[in-house]
């Protein structure tokens, strides 16, 4: 943690006027510093998640963004496929679109998932067309691998 403030701040601790070695701030920081490296492996494995979850952002519309991330850190297997369906969608469909992520859940039939919704202004015919292109040349490759958390739909801008 007191890494990740004296990077922030590019400023190390030792060179607050408050600390001096021996003084009391010294016998608080130099334990918070060794407990901090203690998990710095977990903490920026973590922070790494939520980097890449904060990227997925830039690219599309998070519709209920605090579930979204939720769900996501619980399913972070996802975020990489998240990435590569972007990839694969804008090749497909082009630049005049908007992709959306949606969470979805019935408490009665027990699921949730996460939609990609494909906005785009194509006619219903065009747009099934790509969709089953898509659905082709991508998503039956990592059905399996998602486990029914996620999915994809094309819906008019």
């Amino acid at each position: 943690m007191m890494q990740l403030l004296s990077q922030k701040y590019n400023q190390s601790i030792t060179d607050y006027p408050l600390y001096k070695e021996g003084s009391a701030l010294s016998t608080i920081i130099h334990p918070l510093i060794d407990f901090s490296r203690y998990f710095e492996d977990e903490t920026s494995v973590f922070i790494r998640k939520l980097k890449k979850i904060s990227q997925l952002e830039r690219l599309y519309y998070f519709h209920n963004p605090d579930e979204i991330k939720r769900f996501l850190l619980t399913h972070d297997y996802l975020i990489e496929y998240l990435f590569e369906a972007y990839d694969r969608i804008r090749r497909i469909w082009g630049e005049n679109i908007e992709v959306h992520l949606e969470y979805e859940i019935d408490h009665e039939e027990e699921w949730d998932e996460l939609f990609i919704v494909i906005k785009s202004l194509y006619p219903a015919e065009k747009a099934i067309e790509l969709e089953r292109k898509l659905f082709d040349e991508w998503f039956v490759h990592i059905m399996d691998k998602v486990n029914n958390k996620l999915n994809f739909t094309e819906e008019p801008l």
